[in-house]
């Protein structure tokens, strides 16, 4: 019975830590995919899709981990996945972000009027 508590905690932890890192990126990366993808369609699909990996990520890595023993270890543990999980989600997304966002010499050359 210990072990089933510890393990809805750690999800819960789990899922309020990934459901606020979500809340706080949803505004600025709707903004930012909507800049890249051109229309509020693709940029509502990919800010979705982003958001569910920041929290299935780390739910995923939290539910690897063995959460029996002593309350204090597992805690630890939880967190540590799941802030691991968190970070290797936004890892992805702004690798991702980064590789499609034109860099300065991939702009087009602004030419004078004259």
């Amino acid at each position: 019975m210990a072990s089933l508590s510890l393990t809805l905690m750690g999800w819960f932890i789990t899922l309020t830590l990934s459901s606020i890192a979500a809340a706080a990126l949803w505004r600025p990366l709707l903004v930012l995919l909507g800049d890249l993808c051109g229309t509020e369609q693709r940029s509502r699909f990919w800010t979705i899709w982003s958001v569910a990996m920041v929290i299935l990520v780390p739910m995923l890595a939290v539910s690897a981990v063995d959460l029996n023993g002593d309350a204090v270890r597992v805690l630890r543990g939880v967190v540590f996945y799941a802030v691991g999980g968190i970070v290797t989600a936004l890892l992805g997304m702004g690798y991702a972000i980064w590789t499609r966002t034109p860099r300065g010499n991939d702009l087009p050359v602004r030419r004078e009027v004259m």
